[in-house]
């Protein structure tokens, strides 16, 4: 795609130039010119009325976007995202027989390129939307039928993504309602919202042969997906007008609490399985930004602040950087405040400037 797109090309060297600058304050001035070529590229590119450039338009979008990010931007990251979207969303190709037309994800998944943009997409917006506190900008549900590739970000855990985009679009009050009445053995219960999710995480498996590696990274993005859930249920929870004695409620509270740590406990034994060296790591920040967001033992906190602390070193992003930074201020706020009080890692990102993005 390089070959054909100078937009692309130029974000590539952007990319690289910025990366470099974090290293070596010699190439500030390089980088700043790189990404200056890189934007006036793209701009180019997207006012072209050549349709054939959609694809090498939204790659060059996407590395912009990761750059800003490794480099510490919090705001224009989202800019870039979302004319990644307005670019998936205006895409239109005839089907593979040349039928009718395709519109949409359905017409980028006609191409091997266009499936990659998607999943691509799909990882910085779905985890996005976490941070976030928002559906993300697309329903992940375009990635069936496109995640049974190997993919470049999160190897076999792509499928993982259709269901955290599917707790980020729920309310949270109805979540934690079916929570609630779940634990009620209430039989007029039909929001059965967070049963039917936690099923279908606890019941995921990694359906594809793979490497040890890879396979343990999916099954971190699995047991992030359910710590999130947990935490959605919580923030609901907070909302809910309690009818039930307060003690039972207490009780609701414990025992989802206790799910949260048996969640880290187990969540961290597949951390373990990725190697410190290789690329698989990058794609740990995520799960163990959620797994430190709920840790309460000193082992576990030590343990991800430890991996961060050593994939900073290796790599100079960012935005492992401010992961980091939230996560020291969370364990601070839950060793002051013990047990009398549910820290809730989404008001220390608020505090933290807010707009933290986990890729």
């Amino acid at each position: 795609m390089t070959t054909e797109s100078p937009a692309l090309a130029h974000a590539l060297v952007a990319w690289s130039c910025g990366h470099l600058s974090s290293v070596d304050s010699s190439y500030h001035i390089t980088a700043l010119e790189a990404r200056s070529k890189a934007l006036l590229e793209l701009s180019k590119a997207v006012s072209s009325p050549d349709e054939t450039l959609r694809e090498s338009n939204a790659a060059a979008s996407l590395v912009l976007m990761t750059s800003e990010v490794c480099l510490g931007d919090h705001t224009k990251w989202l800019n870039h995202l979302g004319g990644v979207k307005h670019i998936i969303l205006s895409a239109q190709r005839r089907n593979i027989s040349g039928g009718h037309l395709l519109h949409g994800p359905e017409a980028l998944k006609q191409s091997p390129e266009g499936r990659w943009i998607l999943r691509n997409f799909a990882y910085h917006d779905v985890l996005g939307s976490v941070t976030l506190g928002q559906p993300p900008l697309i329903n992940a549900c375009y990635l069936k039928g496109i995640t049974d590739e190997v993919d470049t970000y999160l190897g076999l855990a792509s499928e993982v993504l259709i269901l955290l985009s599917e707790i980020s679009c729920l309310d949270v009050l109805r979540l934690a309602n079916s929570y609630v009445l779940m634990n009620e053995a209430d039989p007029s219960n039909t929001q059965k919202s967070f049963q039917v999710m936690e099923r279908a995480l606890r019941t995921w498996t990694c359906h594809k042969d793979g490497s040890l590696t890879l396979t343990a990274l999916a099954y971190t993005y699995r047991g992030a997906g359910l710590l999130f859930l947990y935490r959605q249920t919580l923030r609901g929870m907070r909302l809910l007008p309690y009818s039930s004695p307060a003690d039972q409620h207490r009780d609701f509270h414990r025992l989802l609490h206790s799910k949260i740590q048996t969640e880290v406990a187990s969540t961290l034994q597949f951390v373990t399985r990725v190697p410190l060296s290789g690329f698989p790591e990058a794609a740990l920040l995520f799960p163990l930004f959620l797994i430190g967001g709920e840790a309460m033992d000193p082992l576990h906190i030590d343990l991800v602040r430890t991996r961060l602390q050593l994939m900073l070193e290796k790599r100079h992003f960012h935005n492992i950087l401010r992961a980091l930074e939230v996560l020291e201020d969370v364990w601070k706020r839950r060793q002051y405040h013990q047990e009398t009080y549910d820290v809730d890692w989404q008001d220390a990102i608020d505090n933290n400037g807010g707009e933290l993005l986990l890729t």
